[in-house]
């Protein structure tokens, strides 16, 4: 064997040595649970019986024919309006700890806290911020509007509004770490350059900052799209039983309904498989509308 041949097996050998870990998790964690949860969704499945028949696509029509399916569909595609004030409330956010003044460090970690305290401590501070009879929210629209607030845990419509005005306070401050880290990352050339030329602040904002902050944008709208999809925790600790009505249930917490509390785990999993495609494709459609508008250098 060449002394080529020998270094280039050795190097392989070593690629796969690095990945294995990897591509072990990758097949544990993922592959594996998701051919079991396809094959499972054609059985008749119940996690009470050992017994398992094939049933062919009966669990998938049993989902589309239920009603609550498509209630945690549209609770669930409400749940993406906190992207786009997240991610502008983050941007300013991030373009003022950009500015060198003092105190700054302090407010990032103050924005930061929110994100990195646990969801079951900031769920009873807001259940007692919102509490229809003794909430603050709702006192300080009867003393300064004189007007009787909403039921904000009872009334699904605004129970839901009350998630997304949380979820848009929980993650200003991550998100705006990656602007940050964006920003740092522009060659400070292009501002003086700019300034050269005679370009104001606003116009050097729109020609420079944002198109460069565009791939980072792109990506805090994929991964915050996917994450508001799968809104799960606040939906348990707010409601009982999805909220009157199924108002307020997503369809991750239909899934976890079915499976642990009703025991239909086929039903569960034919209803995850068909939650995994529309992510997909939406998800798809995303890559595909990002050559319109994301900036990836000349």
């Amino acid at each position: 064997m060449s002394i080529k041949k020998k270094i280039r097996r050795e190097e392989k050998i070593s690629g796969l040595i690095f990945i294995a870990p990897a591509m072990l998790q990758f097949f544990i964690f993922f592959l594996i649970p998701l051919l079991l949860c396809i094959y499972a969704s054609f059985t008749n499945w119940n996690a009470l019986s050992t017994n398992r028949s094939f049933v062919g696509i009966s669990n998938y029509i049993r989902v589309f024919q239920d009603a609550k399916f498509w209630k945690s569909i549209g609770n669930t595609i409400y749940m993406l309006i906190p992207i786009p004030f997240y991610l502008f409330f983050a941007m300013l956010f991030a373009l003022a700890c950009h500015k060198k003044v003092p105190g700054n460090k302090v407010f990032r970690v103050i924005y930061y806290l929110p994100y990195i305290s646990s969801i079951v401590a900031l769920v009873i501070i807001w259940k007692w911020i919102f509490n229809p009879e003794f909430g603050l929210v709702n006192i300080f629209l009867q003393k300064f509007f004189g007007i009787v607030g909403p039921d904000w845990l009872g009334n699904p419509v605004w129970t839901k509004r009350m998630i997304v005005i949380m979820i848009i306070w929980k993650l200003i401050g991550p998100t705006a770490i990656y602007y940050l880290a964006a920003l740092k990352n522009i060659p400070q050339t292009y501002y003086e350059a700019a300034t050269v030329d005679g370009a104001t602040s606003v116009k050097q904002f729109f020609s420079i900052t944002l198109p460069l902050l565009t791939p980072t944008t792109f990506y805090l709208t994929v991964v915050g799209l996917i994450g508001s999809m799968q809104t799960f925790i606040e939906i348990q600790l707010f409601t009982t039983d999805g909220g009157r009505d199924y108002g307020v249930a997503t369809i991750i917490y239909y899934i976890w309904q079915r499976a642990f509390k009703y025991n239909q785990m086929a039903m569960a999993c034919a209803a995850a498989i068909l939650f995994s495609i529309l992510i997909l494709i939406i998800t798809c459609i995303q890559l595909k509308l990002s050559n319109k508008w994301v900036y990836e250098g000349e």
